[in-house]
């Protein structure tokens, strides 16, 4: 019989448990085999709308990774997996490996 997570007053899982949907709106995907799935459709769907080209520079993407525009704060405090606010503004987008990794935590 398979573990069932406790209910969060902090949190409500949504997407059959592949995201958390924090109070202030904040979504995060869960590190279980359906959260990442999730987290990797959202860089595909970023990717999709930027026309492959990096978040970062004016370059095609090449191994794309999640790009985290406001970045996820100390252990990842702050972290929003969203990729539209709830307006539909963009949020985030789909950066290079490379790019995301010399930019690292630094704020644009």
């Amino acid at each position: 019989m398979p573990v069932r997570a406790k209910p969060s007053l902090r949190y409500d899982l949504i997407l059959d448990g592949a995201v958390r949907r924090y109070h202030d709106g904040r979504e995060v995907c869960t590190d279980t085999a359906k959260g990442r799935i999730e987290y990797h459709r959202r860089i595909a769907v970023m990717a999709m709308r930027q026309h492959n080209v990096c978040g970062l520079g004016p370059h095609l993407l090449k191994h794309p990774t999640f790009e985290h525009s406001v970045g996820r704060g100390m252990g990842a405090a702050h972290r929003d997996d969203r990729v539209e606010d709830e307006e539909g503004n963009r949020m985030n987008s789909a950066a290079c490996l490379e790019c995301n990794v010399k930019k690292g935590s630094k704020r644009l």
